[in-house]
């Protein structure tokens, strides 16, 4: 166009020469460098990002250049459920491109959700913290560095999520891929992804009722601050520094049905209703039809009278045992969790007259860095069964973070996702064996001890039960440098090896390398073979002197277990690997903020002042703190608050090689 403007200039100043007059020009008329503003040049195109795709099931975002240009994804934001927009979302979050990162004209990019790795053509744009659900509310914004807003994705079950025109009834709004047909067009739900590639037409389903937004209509749906509200329920539960209550209330017919449940398995894992509250700094939180069963393996405990009986109804012979306090597990819902913590593991001090054992461990884990190790604290509890004139005083119980799907989404800095193959290892998983028989899902396992028992993505457990099959075959055959640069790939050598110091520091004998036993581990991807593989630390009450097999306290470090035991022995044959081993051990027993006696005494004998006075208790069990081992133990001289010759923290900093 500008082309044959100019032609057309030239043509009539020449005709006005020869017509002897001299053409006018407008007097700010710009040079051809210079295009007019309100007139752009239609040869240099412009780019239109938008998002393209949106699967809930994979967990990705597909966003597509429909322009004609290059489009700068530089400081980009896809901003899900920003400010409250949404009624009964999850919490806001953004994700920032990396400078430099540009797109294509027609060109595709793609981000994993709540830390997928997708496989996908075009721009691998990385993994998000935050999950996408096709269930719940969902609003996703592009916003680029300046703050201007290029497209949104929009899904509610609310008639008025924010502004947002007259919800369709008559469209499934649960779903599992929406899509633009043809790429940029209009939204439908379809039946297959297309991650980087154009989207199918010929998969086209229901048109997906993606209605305008009015962004400043109204204010964002932000309920009003709740004074007592918990944010992060983890920090509030597990506050090693405080003694909160907890008071659950069982009504008759529950709690005979949970000692029948007993007597008919005494593993039962089945859920009774019960209400609960929670009370720390003075105040109290409520909890109706909450979930309470029993816990423990070898420890597992009847929790009132023998076989066969029913309440005794102000007469009852109370028994300590392990609970889990499940509090969503009938109502599942924002009310029923308390900051986001939805289970809270009561377990009660078990053969440790201390009160301080596992405490002392999973506190030594975080003190060191190891995030895998789990959050813990002390509570005191009481459970009124109806129709009783008063409580049952439990007494001081341990308070532990549960090993589930929430324990990993509140680690994915860690992990990475949290969505894959989570593993409860018991005796004899020793990484060796691959007997079909070894490995379980979580819903076939029952209520029996296995070896493997696979706790999340059940659905895919062929796969998941292939990849740790894969692993051990690979952990025992591989040798020399195949071993060596495979392990790197698969797992952070440091962090396991660092892992490991702490565990056998505190003389963690009833373990994977000593005796096959108490761990989890983690697979951050379904992928047979490219994954990250987590080691997590479990059960910790016998420890710092309560052994059996072993001298816990002078056992040589180097030479902790099994040879077979191929996670850790294959890896101390390596000198540099070793080094960052007995290192750890060194560091751990050098520093009274870790496990040198000094410092550990001192934590140690300050948990016991907080909870001393609170120990005694209506079961008529370990009813005060003596410092002793358990009396089934080999080793009846370890000390953990004395400090003479026997004190374990002594011993232990004396077996490690210098």
């Amino acid at each position: 166009m500008k082309k044959l403007r100019y032609i057309f200039l030239l043509l009539a100043f020449v005709a006005c020469s020869e017509g002897g007059g001299i053409p006018e020009f407008p007097e700010e008329e710009p040079t051809p460098e210079q295009p007019t503003p309100d007139e752009p040049d239609p040869e240099v195109g412009e780019p239109r990002l938008v998002i393209n795709e949106v699967n809930t099931d994979l967990k990705y975002i597909e966003l597509y250049n429909a322009g004609d240009a290059v489009c700068d994804l530089s400081g980009l934001r896809i901003r899900k459920n920003f400010e409250g927009y949404l009624q009964n979302a999850e919490k806001s979050a953004d994700y920032v491109v990396a400078e430099g990162v540009t797109l294509e004209a027609g060109a595709f990019a793609v981000l994993g959700c709540k830390g997928n790795k997708i496989e996908a053509p075009g721009i691998a744009l990385g993994t998000s913290a935050t999950g996408i659900s096709g269930s719940k509310s969902l609003l996703l914004e592009l916003i680029d560095k300046e703050g201007k807003r290029l497209d949104y994705f929009v899904n509610s079950s609310f008639e008025k999520p924010r502004a947002v025109d007259a919800w369709d009834e008559a469209v499934e709004h649960t779903f599992d891929v929406a899509a633009r047909l043809a790429d940029g067009g209009a939204w439908y739900v379809v039946e297959s992804p297309t991650a980087g590639a154009t989207n199918v037409t010929a998969t086209k389903g229901a048109p997906f009722s993606h209605t305008e937004v009015d962004f400043e209509a109204t204010e964002p749906n932000v309920k009003p601050v709740d004074p007592d509200a918990v944010t992060d329920g983890r920090a509030y539960i597990f506050d090693i520094a405080a003694l909160p209550e907890i008071h659950v209330k069982v009504s008759l017919s529950e709690w005979n049905r949970l000692l029948a449940l007993y007597d008919q398995n005494q593993d039962t894992d089945e859920y009774i209703y019960c209400d609960a509250t929670f009370t720390k700094d003075g105040r109290t939180h409520s909890f109706t039809d909450a979930g309470l069963r029993l816990r423990g393996n070898t420890s597992r405990r009847r929790p009132e009278g023998n076989s066969g009986e029913q309440h005794k109804t102000d007469a009852a012979d109370w028994h300590h045992c392990h609970f889990m306090l499940n509090l969503r597990k009938f109502v599942k819902d924002d009310a029923h969790e308390l900051g986001g913590v939805r289970k809270i593991h009561l377990k009660w001090c078990k053969d440790d007259a201390t009160y301080v054992r596992e405490m002392y461990c999973y506190n030594l884990f975080r003190r060191y860095g190891i995030e895998a190790g789990l959050m813990t604290s002390y509570g005191r509890l009481w459970i009124h069964v109806e129709g009783d004139a008063k409580e049952a005083y439990y007494g001081v119980y341990e308070m532990l973070e549960a090993v589930d799907d929430t324990y990993l989404e509140n680690r994915l800095a860690l992990f990475g996702s949290a969505d894959h193959n989570l593993w409860k290892c018991g005796y004899p998983a020793g990484l060796n064996a691959t007997n079909d028989d070894l490995f379980w899902s979580d819903e076939d396992a029952g209520t029996t001890n296995r070896p493997y028992v696979l706790k999340t993505n059940t659905d895919n457990f062929t796969a998941a039960k292939e990849q740790l099959i894969d692993f051990i075959l690979k952990l025992n055959g591989k040798t020399g440098d195949s071993f060596r640069t495979w392990i790197q790939q698969v797992t952070d050598v440091e962090l396991l090896l660092k892992t490991y110091a702490v565990n056998v520091a505190v003389g963690m004998w009833d373990d994977y390398w000593c005796n096959q036993n108490n761990y989890y581990i983690y697979f951050n991807t379904s992928d047979k073979y490219d994954y990250k593989f987590f080691f997590i630390p479990y059960d910790y009450d016998n420890t710092l002197g309560t052994s059996l097999n072993i001298d816990a306290g002078r056992q040589n470090p180097l030479y902790w277990g099994d040879s077979g035991r191929k996670l850790i022995s294959k890896l101390l044959e390596y000198e540099d690997w070793k080094k960052i081993y007995l290192d750890a051990l060194r560091e751990l027993c050098a520093s009274d903020e870790l496990f040198k006696m000094e410092g550990s005494v001192s934590r140690v004998k300050a948990w016991q002042a907080m909870i001393a006075p609170y120990v005694s208790n209506d079961t008529g069990e370990d009813m005060a703190i003596e410092d002793k081992p358990a009396s089934w133990g080999n080793h009846s001289e370890y000390r953990v608050m004395d400090t003479g010759s026997n004190n374990f923290f002594k011993v232990k900093a004396a077996s490690i090689p210098q």
